[in-house]
């Protein structure tokens, strides 16, 4: 029963998003295995251009949310690994049109 718990959860977290950008103008749909021949490319497309994970539940490290606290954006990379950016929702709808010129900007 956890399974099916979970699996509702992260999708209705995906719609949240999506419903999120789209308020916002914000092209973004989310990417269903089905279409990528189960393939993991992510959990939503934004703008048609990224491809984003989108994560909800107490497994989601406190960290994250602690070193953004009054921050525009948190760059954080483990051991020999790649680096990764997180940043602050708001913040993002805010400046995404400023440093993205897309057609459909207002």
């Amino acid at each position: 029963m956890s399974g099916r718990y979970s699996r509702n959860k992260g999708a209705d977290g995906e719609r949240e998003i999506v419903n999120f950008l789209k308020e916002h103008d914000i092209p973004c749909k989310r990417i269903s295995m089905l279409e990528t021949g189960h393939e993991s490319l992510g959990d939503v497309e934004v703008a048609g251009i990224w491809k984003g994970q989108v994560k909800v539940g107490s497994h989601v490290p406190k960290f994250i949310s602690e070193a953004l606290a009054g921050q525009d954006m948190l760059f954080a990379r483990r051991d020999r690994q790649k680096w990764t950016i997180t940043m602050d929702l708001e913040w993002f709808i805010k400046n995404f049109f400023l440093y993205r010129k897309l057609p459909y900007s207002k």
